[in-house]
Order: structure tokens, then sequence, then C-alpha cells
């Protein structure tokens, strides 16, 4: 598959976010020692608690900000993997999800 190809499944809005990363990463203002961590792999065991605790606080909500960030990135192929209870809620045919 060629770039253009590839380019063309991307949103707008995840091609403008890397185009901000690549900006920010390569700003020659910030010192050469600052390191960066970009997770690529997709949520790591410390989302996965996080998240847990906030669902144990207010109540689990399967349609979370958090989740439903994580589906659309995950959607978008920036990701390779998502924990699998954090995949979208079943919806009844003839309805559309909250």
């Amino acid at each position: 598959m060629s770039y253009k190809e590839e380019s063309e499944k991307v949103s707008p809005a995840a091609d403008e976010a890397m185009a901000q990363l690549v900006e920010l990463f390569s700003d020659p203002s910030l010192d050469s020692q600052a390191q960066f961590r970009c997770c690529v792999d997709g949520p790591d065991e410390f989302d996965f608690l996080f998240e847990s605790i906030a669902d144990e606080q207010f109540g689990y909500n399967p349609n979370s900000e958090y989740k439903g960030w994580v589906r659309s990135v995950y959607r978008l192929g920036l990701i390779p993997r998502m924990p699998s209870e954090w995949e979208a809620p079943e919806t009844p045919e003839g309805q559309s999800p909250a």
C-alpha cells in the first residue's frame, strides 16, 4: 500500500494531530536533553488501572471520554491494541449508541 493510499484513510483530525506532534517534536528551541514518551502500543497497565479506579469511584461507564478516545485512536489504526473490556458496547438493532 502506498503512502498516498494510506494517508487517504486517515481523518483530517488525525492528520492535523500528527502535524502538531511533528511540529512539537521538531521544535529547535527544546533542550536537546528533553525526552518524550509517547505510547504507541495502546493503553498500558497504568492507563487501565487509572480508568478502573475512575470506574470504581464514579460507576462503570462504557462510554467514558477516555474509553471513547482509545476506541477512536484504535479505529484510526494509530495503536495496535486496546483492552477488550473497552470495546464499544453492543446496541440493540434500530437504536443508536448514546
